[in-house]
């Protein structure tokens, strides 16, 4: 539908943006309700925070000039999309289901190659490196915020 400003709203993303946002206000202010000390708080505020920037820079998306909501339209996806959409749902499920076997590590490292190829990088120098380093920086990382010991192979 357009609107009088030459400007189109795709509603199906409006309102899945607006759920996701609600759903974060819902859970943030639960978590803010049950208390307000910092060990609550240390990743559910930050992580709100985070999903409220990231709606923010979709936002405008929602609202594309109708000349190029109309392009957009006439493109569609082809096959070779969905099939990409499904490989990385199939990633990201071996990613849940092989935590505990292999470790945190190399399931993370594995994810990340499967789903930066999937994605276009035709580079492997390139998708290996940045799968390596980010696998790292996660692993370091989010050991020092959680005193969970996650079951690793390597690191």
């Amino acid at each position: 539908m357009s609107t009088k400003s030459g400007r189109k709203v795709i509603w199906g993303h409006l309102i899945l943006l607006t759920v996701i946002t609600g759903v974060v206000v819902a859970y943030l202010l639960d978590a803010r309700g049950v208390s307000l000390r910092t060990n609550n708080l240390l990743l559910v505020q930050p992580a709100a925070i985070l999903a409220f920037v990231l709606a923010a820079f979709v936002l405008p998306g929602i609202f594309p000039r109708a000349d190029a909501a109309e392009e957009a339209e006439t493109e569609g996806e082809t096959r070779g999309d969905l099939v990409r959409v499904f490989i990385l749902i199939a990633a990201l499920a071996g990613l849940a289901f092989s935590l505990e076997v292999v470790g945190f590590d190399i399931a993370t490292f594995a994810f990340m190659v499967i789903g930066l190829a999937v994605c276009g990088e035709r580079r492997w120098w390139a998708n290996l490196l940045f799968s390596a380093v980010f696998t790292v920086v996660l692993i370091y990382g989010y050991g020092t915020i959680t005193p969970f010991p996650f079951p690793l192979t390597i690191l």
